[in-house]
């Protein structure tokens, strides 16, 4: 189920460093140390998605990781989406 504009923003006030983009995505950037521990890190977020069955758009420029999710199917934002992002930051904090 698509979440209305306040559970959106109710969210990302949970979600640190998550941003709104057009409405429809959110999406944070992540800085890792060197290239091979984001690859590491893209590797791990990978496993995840997959066991989720909720897969993110992910751009990999150097140390930095930047990520994006939304559910496609749904044609918006649910709250998949901030599971996953949650997910992913505690995966973060491992490197």
């Amino acid at each position: 189920m698509i979440l209305s504009s306040e559970d959106v923003k109710a969210n990302l006030k949970d979600s640190k460093g998550w941003e709104l983009e057009n409405e429809t995505w959110i999406k944070k950037q992540f800085v890792l140390p060197t290239f091979p521990k984001a690859i590491q890190f893209v590797n791990q977020m990978a496993d995840l998605a997959e066991s989720r069955q909720h897969h993110p758009h992910i751009t990999i420029d150097h140390k930095q990781v930047t990520v994006k999710l939304s559910t496609l199917d749904e044609g918006g934002l649910t709250q998949k989406d901030f599971e996953s992002a949650h997910a992913f930051d505690r995966t973060y904090k491992k490197f």
